[in-house]
């Protein structure tokens, strides 16, 4: 008996140690070593190629969309969407005219669930590029190996965040193909290449194999390229093609070093240096995000670059998108070009010089024209970034003013990143709780706040931000209105031209028309002078001018955009006072209002407008950021940053307002607005953006 339960014990211990083995170290045994391997999608010439039921390799042009694991309220590695969001999803991606979801890494079991089963019932599958996330060889090789189970089905991980994934569905007859990397950084890519001693440089693989010239960074991912193939094609036996990541920062180009250093263009990748060998049927891809940089980049290449590259930049259209750049990828490269990421934000502030805030409209017009620029190039698949708003996405001019560990909680309209999708989240479970529209149909006397001289105040708020309603004789665009509010107690102003004020005021709403009505910030509490203000004007604004507590000046209410002025100068690093004036940070007045209506079912809608006047009445929405709230979720705003030496939160459960018809000679009272947050209860609902409509018209056709 005790030899029986020994062995019982024995069989039962190699079967868990072999499930685990199996299941999530990706060890198996080869029981078909001389099986064939299949090559259902193979990049050849320009195109990714898809076998038909003949088995025949036809051309398939990618269009379609990235996306990431991200709703509001969790933070994109919690994956709060669930299957049937994700179903709901492919259905909308579909309609649209796409074929094609990138996602940047292993995504959850609900979503591959939800690809299976809308793709087994569907004329017209999704095909997925599946990326591969990773900082080195061995990070990207596990994550590669893992990704390859995960698609054929063959994967539980025990250790993940939210506890065990189970993936038992094979979606990988709609894989067209891998994309290594997210974005590489460049002193990343200068590491390797100079002082990491274990990266060799060369590589002679089964399937890649590196170019005489490539760097010990290329050398890398050859080597995880190779792996990557030499396990499925031994696995699953399966080949399909597999590629890496660029972008502008980290292309091939050399540029000469006063252009390099202010682009900050110092590592170069080059899909030419990873070579396939005959072995690799599936061929290869180059991949590239793209952005805006200096559409005059040509005119500042290195002179071997322009040598090299002399017989294409002959006769280059550089009238084009990018200055041509589209183009010069798409002749340079021996192999299909993939752009796996653009597009266009719709958040209310911009982030560059010479690049105004877009509506919805104007993103999918610039989305339709970029994609049909790519595709005019001879590129093999246009991927818009993103499908759905990501709130938990930061931006670099206004990371610092937000709690970094709950920004998913709340939607900053200021913050470029989180407007790029096509889908948005909107307020509400079923509807925004208060259009802008110039009619009173969302308030009731339940939000009054205040009245004075026969005009009432009424106040609600949402994930987005205050919604004000100024209703009474006289409130229209043709006389001016003048709101103080008080958001801290720490700062502020009692005065403004002949008008003194109840409290302190940290803000002044002026409503001076359609087109002259703003939000004005009192100079202490303005939190990008304290971030920026030695980036924008060579002085230190903590030790040179610190403004008084209660200082009495309001000022315009800006954000920071980047500087794209190249100086071509040899002497870059020796600017002098003119030159460095030229190079700081410029500024947007984001305090400025716009008019217009705020609801999405209008045909007149404007997905920018602030204010809208009725009659006799103003609705008005303030982003929370425009506010200077640190976290709405639960009330904190900033704190005083000359005594913190910088943004943190100080928690408040009211702010206070007033309005005034003049500025001469009046003492306006203020009255409270309670504030209670929403803590983590974050309720939204989809929309499908008016750049969705566009996209769809054009790809359907």
């Amino acid at each position: 008996m005790q030899k029986y339960l020994i062995a019982v014990l024995l069989v039962v211990t190699f079967a868990i140690v072999g499930f685990y083995v199996y299941f999530a170290r990706s060890v198996y045994i080869d029981f078909r070593p001389n099986a064939p391997v299949t090559v259902k999608f193979r990049a050849y010439g320009e195109s990714i190629m898809q076998s038909d039921s003949d088995g025949n390799h036809i051309p398939v042009l990618l269009r379609g969309v990235e996306m990431p694991p991200s709703v509001p309220g969790y933070m994109a590695r919690d994956f709060g969407a669930d299957y049937y969001t994700y179903l709901r999803w492919f259905a909308y991606i579909d309609a649209m005219g796409a074929n094609t979801i990138y996602v940047p890494g292993i995504m959850d079991p609900d979503f591959y669930n939800a690809l299976y089963r809308f793709n087994r019932k569907n004329d017209r599958p999704l095909l997925i590029l599946q990326g591969i996330e990773g900082y080195d060889y061995d990070s990207l090789t596990f994550t590669a190996l893992k990704a390859i189970d995960v698609i054929h089905g063959r994967r539980i991980n025990f250790l993940d965040r939210n506890g065990i994934s189970i993936f038992l569905t094979n979606v990988s007859p709609w894989v067209a193909g891998f994309v290594v990397g997210t974005g590489w950084e460049s002193d990343s890519i200068i590491f390797k290449n100079h002082f990491d001693p274990s990266m060799p440089s060369s590589f002679q693989g089964e399937f890649f194999s590196s170019a005489e010239d490539a760097s010990r960074f290329e050398v890398m991912l050859a080597r995880v390229m190779d792996r990557a193939t030499a396990y499925e094609a031994s696995r699953f036996k399966v080949q399909r093609p597999i590629g890496f990541i660029s972008s502008p920062a980290t292309d091939f180009l050399e540029y000469a070093p006063a252009y390099a250093a202010q682009l900050r263009k110092y590592a170069q990748l080059d899909a030419e240096h990873v070579v396939p060998t005959e072995a690799m049927v599936a061929g290869t891809f180059a991949a590239y995000r793209l952005f805006y940089f200096s559409e005059n980049f040509i005119d500042f290449l290195a002179p071997d670059q322009l040598e090299t590259l002399a017989p294409i930049l002959a006769d280059l259209d550089r009238s084009g998108v990018y200055g041509g750049y589209l183009e010069l990828l798409a002749r340079y490269h021996s192999m299909p070009v993939i752009a796996t990421g653009f597009g266009f934000s719709t958040a209310r502030a911009p982030y560059r010089v010479y690049r105004p805030p877009l509506t919805e409209r104007e993103q999918g017009e610039s989305l339709a024209w970029m994609t049909e620029q790519i595709e005019a190039h001879g590129w093999a698949g246009s991927i818009i970034s993103t499908w759905q708003d990501s709130w938990e996405r930061r931006t670099w001019n206004t990371a610092f003013s937000s709690d970094p560990w709950r920004y998913h909680y709340w939607h900053n309209l200021q913050a470029v990143d989180q407007g790029y999708g096509l889908m948005a989240f909107d307020p509400g479970r079923n509807s925004r709780p208060v259009l802008i529209d110039g009619r009173a149909d969302e308030w009731n006397e339940k939000h009054l706040v205040h009245t004075y001289a026969g005009i009432n105040i009424y106040a609600q708020y949402s994930l987005q931000g205050l919604y004000l309603l100024i209703r009474g004789e006289g409130v229209s665009p043709a006389n001016t209105l003048y709101l103080p509010i008080d958001v801290t107690p720490k700062s502020g102003t009692s005065y403004f031209a002949d008008m003194t004020f109840e409290r302190p005021a940290d803000f002044l709403l002026i409503l001076s028309g359609r087109h002259n009505s703003r939000l004005l910030v009192n100079r202490r509490y303005h939190a990008t002078n304290q971030r920026f203000y030695e980036e924008m004007t060579g002085q230190n604004p903590f030790t040179l001018i610190v403004p008084p507590q209660w200082d009495s000046e309001f000022v315009p209410i800006t954000v920071v955009l980047q500087n794209t002025l190249i100086i071509d100068s040899d002497q870059f690093h020796n600017l002098t006072e003119e030159l460095q004036e030229l190079r700081r940070l410029r500024t947007w007045d984001t305090g400025a209002l716009t008019h217009g209506i705020g609801d999405p079912a209008s045909a007149q809608f404007n997905s920018l407008a602030d204010f809208f006047f009725g009659e006799n009445l103003v609705e008005i929405r303030l982003p929370w950021m425009l506010l200077n709230f640190y976290d709405p979720s639960s009330m904190r705003v900033h704190d005083d940053y000359y005594q913190r030496f910088g943004v943190e939160g100080i928690r408040t459960r009211e702010i206070y307002i007033g309005i005034a018809t003049t500025a001469v000679g009046v003492d306006a009272a203020m009255s409270p607005i309670p504030l209670y947050g929403w803590r983590n209860r974050v309720y939204t609902h989809e929309r499908l953006k008016q750049s969705y409509f566009i996209m769809q018209e054009l790809w359907r056709d």
